[in-house]
């Protein structure tokens, strides 16, 4: 083999493996998302949403909402988002952040609730990081979402859940 040809070679490698690197490493963690939604008299529309992210180190990042969509009415009496926060695993525990309006209570160590109730409003919608510890093997957000669109309209708790199943 000459060595014009093995250089070539050796730079075609380099470059796949580049390539390579930069793949996996440019690439956006894939989340772990779900939703629901009920349509409401009138043309509106009440979605559920839970997120968080699919790959962590120390902490993980999380969203709830609960929104209303539609312009009949464009707000609600009130709207709720509840998250329930958990790790998953054998002896594990769990630390959670959240936006300042919402309030947290921790139903053990491994769960958390964030609830946040806005009134005259079309979202109620929570966010903050989870750190869990022991042996976590998954995290979940369970969203849970309610409403009193009207004196006559009220949408009961919908939910969707973002983990393994």
């Amino acid at each position: 083999m000459t060595n014009g040809i093995r250089m070539r070679l050796i730079s075609g490698a380099a470059a796949v493996c580049a390539a390579g690197a930069l793949v996996l490493t440019a690439s956006p963690a894939q989340a772990t998302s779900a939703s629901t939604s009920v349509g409401l008299p009138g043309g509106n529309k009440v979605s559920v949403n839970a997120w968080h992210c699919g790959f962590y180190v120390s902490a993980c990042d999380w969203k709830a909402s609960t929104k209303m969509s539609g312009t009949n009415p464009r707000k609600a009496k009130w709207i709720q988002n509840r998250a329930e926060l958990q790790a998953h695993g054998i002896s594990v525990s769990l630390t959670i952040s959240k936006n300042p309006e919402a309030t947290l209570t921790m139903k053990s160590r491994s769960l958390g609730e964030v609830r946040w109730r806005n009134t005259n409003a079309n979202i109620s919608d929570t966010y903050g990081q989870m750190r869990p510890g022991g042996a976590t093997t998954y995290v979940s957000t369970r969203s849970c979402g309610s409403a009193q669109v009207t004196s006559a309209i009220k949408v009961s708790e919908k939910c969707a859940y973002a983990g393994a199943a």
